[in-house]
């Protein structure tokens, strides 16, 4: 049997006190790092430039950082090794390095090259939950640990560090009924700001950016940002996706004010098209032969309102390009990852 196939068996592990290296300080390096965070004391961060994110979890004391290009002997008494830089083949040293040494590895580039997995984490003060597909089935991994948090009822406020735990590596559950009614009256107030790109579309790669804001009882600013790239795309399935993250990252139910630059994302909403597609069963009418075609997108749509419905959410269109500033941030973020070397294929799942 290929190892590709195998099951993982879970083992819990007390990282408190040993030396976890993460090597990178990119978009997958830096959700290893949210989720280690709060397991380990002795984090070891290795890249050459670091963001502001890091540095400011270094000022803290939660982790160290060797701003240092990679070294074997920056290895040698690690107890874990993430690879996780858009270098293919320093990757490929850093796990070929662990191997030698005896060090389970984790590249993030390659999962036949991963002797352990990062689980999706469901957790609170007492119980902490990791749920796995070894790969195979991310979506169904993220949407039993989301229920399993449901179970957990995570009473602590969306803050800091915390305020997204959404643990990454396998990773919805899908509706057929439109967000609102059970997430009204929410006293946890957030604003999601979201963009999506494609280069070449439909045909080439593209990347969403995502912005989650929650501002804290003693007014204080939290902020965290998402993105990804995917190696062949759509604007429109970046646009979902940029939501879809924002959304999912939420681990308790929050009134949202969720802003785009997309009329394809937000009128879906506030034209009540989606009202419309959920009684037609995903089947809409083409404006030009009259024909009964399927509604784009089936999947992820259908992941947005299962991501939507805890929530209270307002649909906001702004106006892309326009000096919005998150907007252009997403705006950045969305179009950095589309043209950077951590590419994802985009795969559609049905439920």
């Amino acid at each position: 049997m290929e190892k590709k196939n195998r099951k993982y068996f879970p083992i819990f592990v007390d990282l408190s006190d040993k030396k976890v290296v993460v090597v990178g300080a990119g978009t997958i390096a830096k959700r290893r790092i949210r989720v280690l965070i709060d397991f380990t004391d002795q984090l070891f961060v290795i890249a050459p430039e670091i963001n502001p994110e890091l540095r400011e979890l270094e000022t803290a004391g939660r982790l160290t950082i060797l701003r240092k290009k990679f070294e074997r002997t920056d290895i040698r008494d690690a107890r874990y090794v993430i690879a996780a830089t858009n270098d293919h083949k320093l990757n490929l040293d850093i796990y070929t390095t662990c191997k030698e040494l005896n060090i389970p590895v984790n590249d993030c580039n390659d999962k036949t090259r991963c002797d352990f997995y990062f689980p999706v984490l469901a957790y609170d003060d007492c119980i902490v939950a990791g749920v796995s597909s070894g790969g195979r089935d991310s979506a169904r991994s993220k949407r039993i640990a989301n229920q399993i948090r449901t179970l957990l009822g995570e009473k602590k406020d969306l803050q800091s560090a915390d305020s997204c735990r959404t643990a990454d590596t396998d990773d919805r559950d899908t509706g057929s009924s439109p967000p609102g009614g059970n997430g009204a009256g929410k006293d946890l107030h957030v604003k999601i700001f979201t963009d999506g790109a494609a280069r070449g579309n439909p045909d080439g790669p593209g990347g969403y950016g995502t912005i989650l804001q929650f501002t804290d009882s003693s007014g204080e600013l939290h902020e965290r940002e998402y993105s990804q790239g995917f190696i062949k795309t759509t604007n429109n399935r970046m646009e979902l996706m940029a939501a879809i993250v924002g959304l999912e990252a939420l681990n308790r139910p929050c009134a949202v004010e969720l802003y785009s630059d997309s009329q394809y994302l937000v009128n879906a909403f506030n034209q009540h098209w989606i009202d419309s597609w959920i009684k037609n069963k995903w089947v809409r009418k083409d404006r030009k032969s009259g024909a009964s075609l399927p509604v784009k997108n089936i999947d992820l749509w259908q992941r947005l309102l299962a991501a939507a419905r805890p929530h209270s959410v307002s649909w906001n269109w702004v106006r892309g390009h326009d000096g919005h500033p998150e907007n252009e941030r997403c705006d950045t973020l969305a179009t950095s990852a589309a043209d950077g070397d951590d590419l994802i294929e985009d795969v559609e799942i049905f439920y």
